[in-house]
């Protein structure tokens, strides 16, 4: 708490007047002029890590539901510039940019802020099993502020509030300890990412029915979906049927308003498990059988509600599920926030998934709880209850194989148990340059906080957009699932190419990306600087930077590339290879070189790569974008790989040499210091001679 200055503590009455509190003789103690409120903040510390713990209590009527108790401070101790996360409507996040505490954005859920003397802070609100913490910015500065949206609540009991780490060096790990030491003070046995399964299913190439078919998504479009991918030579492995699959009384049999279908789906409710008669005349069984023919696997998609209007009230489903199921103020007839209701709506539905021959399911508007059950239930619990619902259901029908989405409201983020992949941006939208700018900042920055959590998925799209290349590339470093959602007939496997082997396993990264530290505070629309993105391969063996120009005017840019902007990766001399253009740059530890993007579509991809004591630095694939990735190990000269293809290193000397591989002996052609050879793709061992 010493990071704050000037600390006001406040709270609010049910009809939302604010009330500033006055310190009492005990420490940490404030209470309001009659006496009515009394707060306490109290604190626990592990090293550089602070948890804020909040306790209050009104004996007269209740405390409002949104931000009932909190505390301002008029500034941060050190603070030069900081970057923070905010909610972007119910589901989503960006980012802000700035120094000024004032015009934080409300739903503020990381703040990592950088300090005079060049180390770094954080400040983690944390949801609990009752309240939701989010900082935001008024006239009287940092606002940390504990919200329930249950408005018959008079205390709050030692509720853990907001995490600080206060002092490091690198901005890199802060998240990641403090939720660590959070999930252990609330003993919810909850972890971090690193701790949470990754599903082999996802390392696959993978296609979405959403923006090909949308809502009018059938049978015959989606097996002759699959039938194009292996016509085509595309190997993608697994494929979603998304929105609306099902049965709902009234959709697609009424025109649109406004030519907008969103408006038709939003007013529609779930009738049955089965899928509609007419878009699967044959039921979602056989739809899926069919598709398997192809040697891929299927996941079906569906919202947390059952569809977007909850489920219908006239329905055999509400009659068979009554139990589980109320009406909300919202108008919705959805899932009983009680983790045994929860899980027998969702068991039931997944039953029935797995029957039809699913592998996993891709689940839809998390971030709803507010929206559906401000009233009804504290949000902490509602959160806590729904995830252990449904998550139970995952795990027994699925092996915990889903992909979390619309889902980024930190009551989601701290109350899932095992799930591990989570969508980080809004949808995609097709020919959109202005959407890819919204896009990739909001998934680079928001991984700074939510990908310490989950793996991050960056979202479907398509090959043949005319930012394909940009997206193809962002989605590789991303560290997360890849999957398209092309229409039928348009699908490019040029564009997949560089992504995947033959098998469809994708090159992916150890950990999700990130921004690099001299991009972390500083918008890059307003810059004058590139993007840069970066991740490691292989066990942090090499690194990768991905670079994109996102100024606001469409002017070129100039920036700096270093071995340094790779966190973690070891070695004292590097290899620095750019992919787009094959040019190479020998670099040690401190050296940097500049270069330049033109405008919105000119984009880089660098691999570095270390020098080993036999002064190779290997490439590894480098007809992929990933290329280190293709190197599973190494000892001395040898090389295990997954797939045999076009390999490449470096080497300084002028030494000739060959490629031994089960397949034969290969040439090692040279051009400079960049030595290349092709083996065939049933080779999966290599020795430098």
């Amino acid at each position: 708490m010493n990071v704050f200055k000037d600390l006001k503590v406040w709270a609010k009455s049910w009809d939302g007047s604010k009330i500033y509190l006055e310190p009492t003789k005990t420490a940490g103690e404030y209470t309001s002029a009659d006496g009515d409120i009394t707060v306490k903040i109290s604190t626990e510390k592990r090293g550089k890590l602070t948890a804020v713990y909040v306790d209050a209590i009104k004996d007269r009527e209740h405390f409002n539901s949104d931000y009932a108790v909190g505390f301002a401070a008029g500034g941060i101790d050190g603070l030069v510039r900081y970057v923070s996360n905010h909610m972007w409507g119910p589901y989503w996040c960006k980012s802000e940019f700035s120094s000024d505490l004032k015009t934080l954005t409300v739903d503020t859920q990381g703040f990592i802020y950088e300090k005079a003397d060049g180390s770094f802070s954080l400040l983690l609100p944390v949801c609990d099993a009752v309240y939701k913490c989010t900082l935001f910015g008024d006239e009287d500065g940092l606002n940390v502020g504990l919200s329930s949206y249950y408005p018959r609540l008079s205390k709050v009991e030692h509720s853990l509030a907001l995490m600080i780490d206060d002092g490091e060096d690198s901005p890199y790990s802060m998240v990641r300890d403090a939720a660590e030491y959070a999930f252990e003070l609330m003993g919810t046995g909850l972890h971090t990412r690193e701790y949470r399964r990754y599903p082999e299913i996802f390392d696959y190439l993978g296609w979405c029915s959403w923006d090909a078919m949308n809502i009018n998504v059938n049978e015959e479009g989606c097996v002759e979906k699959c039938k194009e991918f292996s016509d085509k030579g595309i190997p993608v492995k697994w494929a979603i049927i998304d929105d609306m699959w099902a049965e709902c009384r009234g959709l697609n049999k009424r025109p649109y308003k406004n030519n907008n279908m969103y408006h038709q789906m939003h007013a529609s409710a779930l009738s049955d498990f089965e899928a509609d008669h007419e878009r699967f005349p044959h039921g979602l069984k056989h739809c899926i059988t069919e598709m398997k023919k192809y040697g891929i696997k299927v996941g079906m998609w569906h919202p947390t509600t059952g569809y977007w209007m909850g489920v219908d009230p006239e329905s055999k489903l509400a009659k068979e599920f009554a139990d589980c199921l109320e009406m909300v103020p919202s108008g919705r007839l959805v899932p009983r926030m009680e983790r045994e209701k929860v899980f027998k709506f969702y068991n039931a539905f997944h039953k029935f998934f797995k029957e039809c021959g699913a592998d996993f399911v891709k689940v839809d508007n998390q971030s709803f709880l507010r929206s559906n059950y401000t009233g009804v239930y504290p949000i902490g619990v509602a959160a806590r209850e729904l995830h252990a619902g449904l998550e139970g259901s995952v795990g027994a029908n699925f092996d915990n194989n889903m992909i979390n989405c619309m889902c980024m409201a930190n009551e989601n983020m701290w109350n899932r148990p095992t799930s591990a992949v989570n969508r980080q941006s809004g949808d995609f939208q097709p020919e959109n340059r202005e959407w890819f700018i919204s896009h990739i900042l909001q998934c680079v920055y928001s991984s700074m906080i939510q990908s310490e959590f989950y793996w991050p998925d960056y979202d479907m799209w398509w090959t043949d957009d005319g930012q394909a290349g940009k997206n193809s590339l962002l989605r590789a470093i991303s560290g997360g699932p890849i999957y398209v959602s092309d229409k039928i007939g348009r699908s490019n496997k040029d564009i997949l190419d560089p992504l995947a082997y033959d098998d469809g396993r994708i090159l992916r990264c150890d950990v999700p990306a990130r921004p690099t530290r001299d991009s972390l505070f500083d918008d890059p629309q307003t810059s004058k600087r590139p993007l840069k993105i970066f991740n490691t391969c292989a066990g942090k063996k090499y690194g990768v930077i991905a670079t994109y120009n996102l100024d606001k005017n469409n002017k070129s840019v100039r920036g700096i590339i270093s071995p340094d902007d790779v966190v973690g990766l070891d070695g004292e001399e590097f290899a620095v290879y750019e992919y787009n253009t094959g040019k190479l740059r020998i670099l040690k530890r401190g050296e940097s070189f500049t270069y330049t993007l033109k405008d919105h579509d000119d984009y880089r991809l660098f691999i570095i790569s270390p020098f080993d004591s036999n002064g190779i630095a290997m490439l590894g694939r480098i007809d992929k974008f990933m290329s280190p990735v293709a190197v599973l190990d190494s000892f001395n000269t040898s090389y295990s790989v997954y797939e045999g293809g076009k390999f490449a290193f470096v080497h300084r000397g002028r030494r000739a040499f060959t490629a031994v591989c089960e397949s034969g002996e290969y040439k090692v052609e040279r051009n400079g210091s960049v030595c290349t050879f092709e083996t065939k793709k049933s080779d999966r061992h290599f020795i430098l001679k």
